[in-house]
C-alpha cells in the first residue's frame, strides 16, 4: 500500500534494503506483486524464501515482538488507533537494534542449513 512504501522510504532514508517476501497469501496477490515490482525492484520473491521459515525473517522473529511489547496492555478503539500506535512504536526503535536483528540472520541462515531446514533455535 501507499501508507507502506512512505513508512520504508521515510525510515530507510534512500539507504539501500532488500524487501523480503515470505509465503503469506496476501503476499503472492496480483495487486501486492504489482505495488513491489513498481516500488522495490530487485525484491526477494516468495518463491526464494523457505515455506513456513519465520525464523529466518527479522520481523517475524524479532521485530513484530519489540512492536507487540510497546503497545501491550493498550487498548484500541478503532484499527486506525492501532495502526497510528504502531507507526509511533516503529518509529522509536533504535536503529541499533534494528543492524543487530538484521545482522543475525547470516547466523540464523547457517543453522537452518546445519538443520537440514528443521528446528534450529537450539543451534543458536
Amino acid at each position: 500500500s501507499s501508507s507502506t512504501v512512505r513508512i520504508l522510504r521515510r525510515h530507510f532514508a534512500g539507504g539501500p534494503f532488500i524487501l523480503q517476501q515470505d509465503w503469506a497469501p496476501s503476499h503472492g496477490s496480483r495487486s501486492t506483486l504489482a505495488v513491489l515490482e513498481a516500488h522495490f525492484p530487485g525484491f526477494l520473491d516468495k518463491n526464494l524464501w523457505p515455506a513456513s521459515s519465520p525464523d529466518l525473517n527479522p520481523m517475524d522473529f524479532s521485530v513484530w515482538g519489540m512492536l507487540e511489547g510497546k503497545i501491550a496492555g493498550k487498548v484500541f478503539a478503532t484499527v486506525d488507533d492501532l495502526k497510528a500506535a504502531l507507526e509511533v512504536a516503529w518509529a522509536s526503535i533504535d536503529d541499533g537494534y534494528l543492524r543487530r536483528t538484521v545482522n543475525s540472520v547470516k547466523k540464523r541462515l547457517r543453522a537452518c542449513v546445519k538443520a537440514r531446514g528443521s528446528n534450529f533455535e537450539i543451534l543458536l
